[in-house]
């Protein structure tokens, strides 16, 4: 199952990417994400470390906050936020959505929050019932933000679904996950719990 995974998800990214050659090449530029899904083909390289600022998450439409009252980035200073780009019809991004729950609930006393972005891929995706109905489906509580517009993907620079951000005290980007996880025994559930451990360490 985890081969044919595999083998679709090349599939389609290498389908997606002849749409954006042959866009640029006729002058179409496209105003949506334009790769897919990834599973882990640089499996050595997950998690990537960066050390820049995380841009604040823009957006009226949110879900699972206390009378909409969103999170703000700025806030959670002195805090340590796990941040997850997503969508709905990606397999990928599915398999992802239990560990985010289990670290969710593994941290929630040590003020660790996850926040998911939603950007969909597909015009059934950016329907704001469907994704409702499917964080309810999944059973995730924590804050989802949806983008249907692209405006955090861009902010961010994302390039793939399913994408996972650790942001530190201090407000910036330390790690990012691209891909699944556990993909093919990677057990990234694990490591990002023990480096958001080691964020909530540091002094």
């Amino acid at each position: 199952m985890k081969t044919e995974m595999k083998q679709n998800t090349i599939s389609r990214m290498t389908k997606v990417a002849l749409v954006a050659v042959i866009g640029s090449a006729i002058g179409v530029t496209a105003s949506r994400p334009v790769i897919a899904l990834k599973s882990n083909f640089r499996e050595d390289t997950n998690p990537i470390a960066e050390s820049r600022p995380a841009p604040e998450l823009l957006g009226k439409q949110w879900l699972n906050t206390a009378k909409n009252n969103p999170p703000k980035l700025a806030s959670r200073k002195g805090k340590v936020t796990l941040v997850h780009f997503w969508t709905l019809g990606c397999i990928n991004c599915k398999h992802n959505l239990p560990a985010y729950n289990h670290l969710q609930k593994k941290f929630a006393g040590r003020g660790v929050e996850v926040i998911g972005v939603h950007t969909p891929e597909t015009p059934g995706e950016s329907k704001f019932a469907n994704v409702r109905s499917s964080i309810k489906k999944w059973g995730i509580t924590y804050p989802v933000l949806v983008d249907n517009d692209n405006t955090n993907w861009n902010r961010w620079h994302q390039q793939f679904w399913p994408t996972a951000y650790l942001i530190d005290r201090t407000g910036k980007i330390r790690y990012r996950w691209e891909g699944e996880l556990n993909f093919g025994g990677q057990q990234g559930e694990r490591t990002l719990g023990e480096k958001i451990q080691a964020l909530l360490d540091e002094k």
